[in-house]
């Protein structure tokens, strides 16, 4: 009630000019100026997207008048191989990188927690690849380690007896590439976070634990593990969101190639809308990729909270 009536006063300004705005209404009225840029900033581009992909807009169709053509580009897009193959080659990268990123990152995070001597050193030194640029990263990672000609790991290879790897030119080891650049560069985001949950964890149940007799392992897959869920899915959805959307580390290694082998579907939309000039096309693409990634993202978390009801 207290509230209630706090929020209904007016303001003693507001009774002198002879009007009544309460308190509750002046937030409201200082906050809507950055309401409206945000609102514009976000809901104009994704209403525009979504009109735009149900008319035959071309960038270089000059003079030709934009038609409404319902759900033809949809159903184009949707069922043409140039499409689809970004698609699966976004899922098997997401797939590739995400699970491998985790792994390398809870392995970090808890030699980190264990170790005492060192451990401000190593907690900088892992975080060094996050702040590099994804370009700075695919030129000196994709472009000169994984050269096929001049690379260093060829030679070691070479100078081993060992058969070189076609790195860039084979369908597989391109994408293999392309995720294995990608998380060394994000794995520090991993470790940043996983460590943060790791050391945030009660130590009750460790000392509980201890004093049953419990192992290492035990204590990980009973207590640690199960604690770090809540923060693991966070970090997963996260670094999933990100993974979907590559496209740096594509555009300046492989180009998409060898074929379309390495395309990603934001790189398809740049093709689609930006080089190509099809902006309607590229939006429906753009409108998949956003259909993709919120089935992922509720899949993630409702798998989660299925798995965790029945571990409790």
């Amino acid at each position: 009630m207290d509230q209630l009536a706090t929020r209904a006063a007016p303001t003693a300004a507001a009774r002198r000019r002879g009007f009544a705005i309460t308190d509750y209404a002046w937030k409201w009225i200082l906050l809507l100026p950055a309401v409206i840029v945000v609102a514009g900033l976000l809901i104009f581009p994704i209403l525009m997207t979504l009109y735009v992909s149900f008319t035959d807009w071309h960038l270089f169709a000059y003079g030709r008048p934009i038609r409404f053509v319902g759900l033809d580009n949809w159903f184009k897009v949707l069922s043409d191989q140039s499409f689809r193959i970004p698609a699966r080659n976004t899922i098997v990268f997401v797939l590739g990188s995400v699970p491998i990123t985790y792994l390398v990152g809870l392995t970090v995070a808890l030699a980190l927690n264990n170790i005492n001597v060192g451990r401000r050193f190593f907690r900088v030194f892992f975080l060094l690849p996050i702040m590099i640029s994804p370009v700075a990263v695919s030129v000196v990672i994709g472009r000169m380690l994984f050269n096929e000609n001049v690379g260093p790991i060829n030679d070691i290879l070479w100078r081993l007896g060992l058969p070189t790897v076609s790195w860039l030119s084979n369908p597989v080891m391109a994408m293999t590439s392309l995720i294995l650049i990608d998380v060394w560069h994000h794995s520090a985001f991993m470790i940043l976070i996983l460590t943060a949950g790791v050391q945030s964890l009660p130590q009750d149940p460790y000392e509980a634990a201890t004093v049953d007799g419990a192992s290492d392992w035990q204590m990980f897959r009973y207590i640690t593990f199960p604690l770090l869920v809540p923060i693991s899915v966070t970090a997963l959805l996260i670094r999933s969101l990100e993974a979907f959307k590559v496209v740096d580390i594509v555009k300046v290694v492989t180009g998409g190639g060898p074929g379309q082998a390495t395309e990603s579907i934001t790189l398809a939309v740049y093709d689609m809308g930006v080089k190509g000039g099809d902006i309607a096309h590229g939006a429906v693409a753009a409108y998949s990729l956003f259909f993709i990634m919120a089935i992922a993202s509720g899949a993630l978390v409702l798998g989660t909270r299925h798995w965790v009801k029945k571990a409790s």
